[in-house]
């Protein structure tokens, strides 16, 4: 695929760069980084931390177009498998797995973070754009509840950013044109690679300790559960939290 590059030293974030250009032109296919986001974003009112030009911090404006609305979770799916698919190539797969919704995590620790913010036409999903953050070379990380990782601290490696850019950007839109014609292939392999799918462990659901083992997605991305006393307990996001 074609992609156009823009690298910006610094921008307040993205995805909002994106969003800004999509009144002004067609950005459908523009892959757009930053060396530095002051006013990054993750999911709902996360910051995200990064050191200036030491990670990925970029956006990808794809066409969506031929997706149904009701089924944007696919959309979600196909992002994350696209990326963790590209991070196969310099780590261990059986490491990898996907948080629920989205997250990439190397076995407890995050490695990277996305946010899409969609349009919608009609019933039809429009253009939408996909905020990544990517932790690449960065050492050192606050402690923050999610453990972050980087890239060079699983491996010792230095990466370059702009060949690693375009590998992930490549992987991503492979697995979104799949959605085209096998969704439900999509679906399988995010399952396949969703942490904890089919295992017991613990949450916090309203400030209360649960201990409930994951079955698997409904078609609109809740994450479902059962209890000890095979209760079915289903979720949006931020309704629960994975205790690491």
């Amino acid at each position: 695929m074609e992609f156009t590059y823009l690298h910006l030293d610094q921008t307040d974030s993205t995805n909002a760069y994106l969003q800004r250009k999509l009144a002004e032109c067609d950005i459908r296919n523009w892959v757009v980084s930053a060396d530095e986001q002051t006013a990054g974003k993750g999911m709902g009112s996360n910051g995200w931390e990064s050191e200036p030009g030491k990670n990925l911090t970029f956006s990808m404006a794809l066409d969506v177009g031929f997706l149904p609305a009701e089924r944007q979770f696919l959309l979600s799916e196909a992002v994350a498998l696209g990326l963790a698919e590209a991070l196969v190539a310099v780590l261990p797969a059986d490491k990898l797995r996907i948080k629920w919704p989205n997250d990439i995590y190397f076995e407890n620790r995050k490695l990277a973070g996305i946010l899409i913010n969609s349009t919608i036409k009609a019933n039809k999903m429009d253009v939408s754009i996909i905020g990544i953050g990517l932790n690449v070379s960065q050492m050192q990380f606050k402690d923050w509840p999610t453990h972050p990782i980087s890239l060079r601290q699983i491996t010792g490696k230095e990466y370059a950013l702009q060949p690693l850019l375009e590998q992930v950007a490549e992987s991503i839109y492979n697995k979104v044109e799949i959605l085209n014609s096998s969704p439900a292939a999509i679906e399988q392999d995010y399952l396949q690679r969703l942490f904890r799918y089919r295992t017991w462990a613990d949450y916090e659901v309203d400030g209360k300790a649960m201990r409930l083992f994951m079955t698997g997605i409904d078609p609109f991305g809740q994450l479902q559960l059962v209890d000890e006393q095979q209760v079915l307990h289903s979720f949006d996001v931020k309704e629960i939290k994975f205790v690491l």
